[in-house]
């Protein structure tokens, strides 16, 4: 390999600035079209101190009372009798309440509890965050997200320099294009939730720490690249725990390269520093049940796991042949060369041909000069072998074509790693583990629970910048093969593009199960477009109505103390000024509507109805 170029010019300025507005625009796309659903609600909830189902909001849903009737009436429903709720030595009753009662100043004890019951404990840094951002630019949908676009866009500028840095500019300049239309991080920036932040953090911190481990005695100080790492990583795991499985990385990688008394003695105390945070919150803040919350989740997805209930989705026993089932397509998704081939195909027939025709394509590359065929044939063959071997699919033959010669193209791996220097190598090394130990991590924590839940894409989505450098780098790597290798090659990751162009389209239609959790497309906001329609219809007099679906009250630990659910009028009410005084009530006779009883009309005014809107929650 030739000697990395990192000096840029204006050419490859303006090229990575279009790609970073297309990157931009990818992201916008479609945006806030459409609602928000179960985990953005529960962000949303929780950067405001609020636990979802109201267990810190007792006094504004609620009143205690010290009374042995378990049964109470109101003027708002005359005929009814509801069911108290006992908390301990406490009695609530329902009661009406008002926007200014929901938005009662909360106390930092708020937002640890909200982050214990509806998040585990997790993301403290990213929820501090999100905050005064929303308290500047408000709740819309297309606010809380942008937060997120802004650290997927930073990541493709992030990707670029690390990979300049480490691997030359034209390096950096395909990883960044390729990062830029990565279905994975377009998906994630539609959401308002920690994921964009937490693998920008990380990609950070892996950049100061290889230039740790690279600093060679008398380079002067750098002090500011031990700043850098701890501030990245400590923040890296205060905005998701999983960040630990890239420190576990950064010490395998450690292990092997960093070779002096003094390196080792400067990164335990950045170690320190950088597990501080999180040691701290764990003790002392609002993570403080987050261990035996995590224990508690574990066991009850077992259960769920070994009893087939499907009250989280499909969640398998983690034998090997259900673990393998589960990481197969977390490994094959992180590569655009076979993104999305593990869901798209099926068939024992048609997987035993393609492995069989990409080991055929792998052997004929490395073996072609010791066999001896006829002069025509020779650069004819790659091309032959694919159209014979499509003769047999009988489905997605150019989807099993496209597999085949994906494999052969990432067989090109050994020889990336040994046509290099040796630093060079090194750093090949550190993309080989970014690449493999997050999910690795996630398929021994899966062995250790006894189930598959966690076996998930956004789990060790950690991983996706180190493959696309090691991708550009294979991309280069390809111009010194022979025309007929090169050709083929590259004709097939161009029709792959075309599929990774459909599951684009997919998700911007929201029917993307994999990357946008939906198959039928969803509304925009209900609970947004009920607060607009409350706002323009509520006069002095008015009560509004919510539903009021059964909630089952299991543990001390639960995010509710009524036995019925408040999320619609907690979701609703996060539209309202934080100083309205509009009369609501829960409806314990209905589950599906929001409506308003105006005073003097005896029809009710409908404002919205929920069935099949309450995304994640039904």
């Amino acid at each position: 390999m030739s000697l990395i170029q990192t000096k840029e010019t204006l050419r490859s300025r303006l090229i990575l600035l279009l790609i970073l507005v297309a990157g931009l625009a990818l992201r916008l796309h479609n945006l806030d079209r459409y609602s928000i659903f179960f985990d953005e609600v529960s962000t949303l909830l929780v950067s405001q101190g609020i636990v979802l189902e109201g267990a810190n909001q007792k006094e504004a849903f609620a009143s205690r009372e010290l009374s042995d009737s378990r049964f109470w009436t109101t003027p708002a429903f005359p005929q009814q009798q509801v069911l108290r709720t006992f908390t301990a030595n406490e009695i609530y009753t329902p009661k009406a309440f008002t926007p200014a009662e929901f938005w009662a100043p909360k106390s930092i004890q708020d937002y640890y509890e909200a982050m214990t019951r509806s998040d585990i404990g997790n993301s403290p840094f990213y929820y501090a965050l999100l905050h005064p951002w929303i308290d500047i630019f408000g709740f819309s949908d297309f606010s809380i997200r942008f937060f997120s676009v802004i650290f997927s866009v930073l990541i493709i500028g992030l990707t670029y320099l690390f990979a300049k840095r480490f691997f030359g500019v034209n390096t950096a300049l395909i990883a960044a294009g390729i990062t830029a239309i990565e279905p994975f991080f377009i998906a994630y920036s539609h959401q308002a939730r920690n994921y964009s932040l937490t693998f920008f953090l990380t990609l950070a911190a892996t950049y100061f720490f290889l230039q740790i481990i690279e600093d060679k005695p008398g380079k002067g100080n750098k002090l500011w690249l031990y700043v850098g790492y701890v501030f990245t990583a400590g923040l890296g795991l205060l905005s998701h725990f999983l960040v630990i499985a890239v420190l576990l990385a950064h010490a395998l990688y450690a292990l092997f390269f960093l070779r002096t008394i003094k390196g080792w003695v400067r990164m335990a105390i950045a170690a320190v520093f950088t597990l501080s945070g999180v040691t701290w919150w764990l003790l002392f803040g609002g993570g403080v049940y987050t261990l035996s919350s995590l224990q508690h989740q574990a066991e009850r997805y077992r259960y769920q796991a070994e009893t087939g209930g499907k009250v989280f989705g499909d969640i398998l026993p983690a034998t090997p042949l259900n673990v393998f089932n589960k990481s197969l397509p977390i490994f094959t998704d992180l590569i655009i060369f076979t993104n999305g081939l593990t869901d798209a195909l099926g068939g024992k027939k048609n997987v035993a041909v393609a492995l069989l025709a990409a080991l055929i394509l792998i052997v004929w590359y490395r073996f072609k000069d010791k066999i001896n065929t006829p002069a025509w044939l020779t650069p004819r063959f790659p091309y032959l072998l694919i159209i014979i071997a499509g003769l047999f699919y009988n489905n997605h033959k150019l989807q099993f074509s496209i597999l085949s010669v994906s494999l052969f193209a990432l067989s090109f791996i050994p020889d990336l790693h040994k046509n290099t220097t040796r630093e060079h190598r090194a750093r090949l090394l550190l993309l080989y583990i970014m690449a493999l130990v997050p999910t690795l991590f996630l398929i021994l924590m899966s062995f250790k629970n006894g189930h598959t839940y966690g076996i998930m894409q956004r789990y060790s989505g950690f991983s996706f910048p180190y493959v696309i450098i090691l991708l550009s780098l294979l991309l280069q790597y390809y111009a010194t093969l022979k025309h007929e290798f090169l050709v083929l090659i590259f004709v097939f990751l161009a029709a792959q593009l075309y599929f990774v162009g459909l599951r684009l389209k997919e998700f911007y239609e929201d029917r993307s199960p994999k990357y946008g959790y939906f198959a039928v497309p969803r509304v925009p906001n209900p609970y947004w477009e009920a607060a607009q329609k409350i706002k323009a219809s509520y006069q002095p007099g008015d009560t509004i109505f919510y539903p009021a679906p059964r909630y089952e009250v299991l543990s001390e630990m639960d995010r509710t103390f009524l036995p019925y659910s408040i999320h619609d009028a907690q979701i609703t009410n996060l539209y309202f000024p934080k100083d309205a005084q509009y009369v609501q009530v829960m409806d314990m006779d209905q589950s599906q509507r929001i409506w308003i009883k105006k005073q003097g009309q005896a029809e009710p005014l409908e404002i919205m109805k929920l069935t099949g809107k309450r995304y994640g929650f039904e």
